[in-house]
């Protein structure tokens, strides 16, 4: 789910609107005592991270301690830099915790965290870079793309599904995902492009994978969940090859920004699920909690939040809105939902013009449609 772009947003949200101040903190780096400053080449490392989060990493340009090979593969080379929002560079202090090295290859191991006003830690990340030798100048590199040459690799058409060793690729879900992608860019008049797939059946793999030791939201159930980076990688667990949610935003998102979120949401819902459970699924669950509950008022639709952890307001009921606008218009219609305003004004409004249905019956009419779809 758009995800992490899922739990990260969120709790940073949180912490952010929490009366939490950034602005006090400088992006102060600070070292373990254990690491061997007094060796030449380490201090080379040292410097060149340092110099690294104090160059504005969450800016878009030729960063010069990026490696170049990368930065010309790649628009947002540093693959870290999204894991939260707005950036992972967002101001909190740096705790290197190691340098270490084998055969030329040097891994930096960082903590970003603080201290809270009760003596206590909050760890935001530990996270882990790479860094070698490019023309005699020590450069930094991607985790993501050293931690992956020892997982399988099966490129098919657009795709470059990644994979750990215990995984049996199948070439059926992956052909699935395939047409997903070329029908969706053609019903939406979107060219599609190539992308990189990374699945493994717990997500704590992915993100060991991308270089994460430790992040916040990390434990509890394992659960079914995703993420995509909206340029050309999509993450998923316990979905397999054949997983729609994610790469629906990689696609389309980036061509119809003047959209509202549940719009988004909604759409990658009613096309892929959502937490490896299908619309239907969700609506018939979302049917029975609100029997349940008729206190709740969906005129005030963009006030809800969650059911649980598995079914979100934005998603199913994001969801069931996409799927009659399409059942009243086709695609057509839907490619005009899709850019009718982010605001929430906007997203009200254009219920009422592509449906007929006003923001004070909408109780009424989600009500009677959610009990209508889940009979199907």
């Amino acid at each position: 789910m758009k995800t992490v772009k899922h739990i990260f947003i969120s709790c940073i949200i949180f912490l952010l609107t929490g009366g939490l101040n950034y602005s006090m903190f400088a992006q102060k780096i600070t070292y373990n005592y254990i690491i061997d400053t007094s060796n030449i080449e380490t201090k080379q490392i040292m410097n060149l991270f340092e110099n690294y989060i104090h160059s504005k990493p969450d800016s878009l340009y030729d960063n010069p301690y990026w490696n170049s090979k990368e930065k010309q593969q790649y628009k947002y080379f540093d693959f870290l830099e999204s894991e939260f929002q707005p950036s992972l560079y967002m101001g909190f202090p740096v705790h290197v915790l190691s340098i270490k090295s084998k055969n030329s290859l040097y891994e930096i191991k960082a903590q970003f965290s603080f201290c809270q006003s009760d003596g206590t830690p909050y760890i935001l990340c530990i996270a882990n870079y790479y860094a070698k030798k490019e023309i005699k100048q020590y450069k930094l590199y991607n985790a993501l793309l050293i931690n992956r040459q020892d997982w399988l690799h099966t490129k098919i058409d657009l795709i470059d599904f990644y994979y750990p060793a215990y995984h049996l690729f199948d070439s059926l879900k992956a052909y699935a995902l395939i047409d997903f992608a070329h029908n969706i860019c053609k019903n939406l008049t979107v060219q599609p492009i190539p992308f990189e797939y990374y699945m493994a059946d717990d997500y704590d793999e992915i993100q060991k994978l991308k270089g994460m030791d430790y992040y916040i939201g990390m434990g509890g159930e394992v659960k079914q969940t995703g993420q995509s980076n909206n340029y050309d990688k999509v993450y998923c667990s316990g979905m397999d090859e054949n997983y729609f949610h994610e790469p629906y935003h990689l696609l389309i998102d980036p061509h119809y920004p003047n959209k509202h979120n549940w719009i988004s949401e909604g759409m990658a819902t009613w096309l892929g699920g959502s937490r490896g459970k299908s619309l239907n699924w969700h609506i018939k669950k979302t049917d029975e909690y609100l029997k349940k509950h008729p206190e709740i008022n969906l005129n005030d639709l963009l006030t809800l939040k969650t059911i649980d952890e598995y079914t979100d307001y934005r998603y199913v009921l994001g969801g069931l809105i996409v799927k009659k606008i399409y059942e009243k218009g086709g695609w057509n219609l839907i490619k005009k939902f899709m850019n009718t305003g982010k605001s929430n004004e906007n997203y009200y409004e254009a219920i009422e013009t592509y449906l007929g249905v006003k923001k004070k019956d909408l109780n009424i009419y989600l009500r009677k449609q959610l009990e209508i779809e889940s009979k199907q």
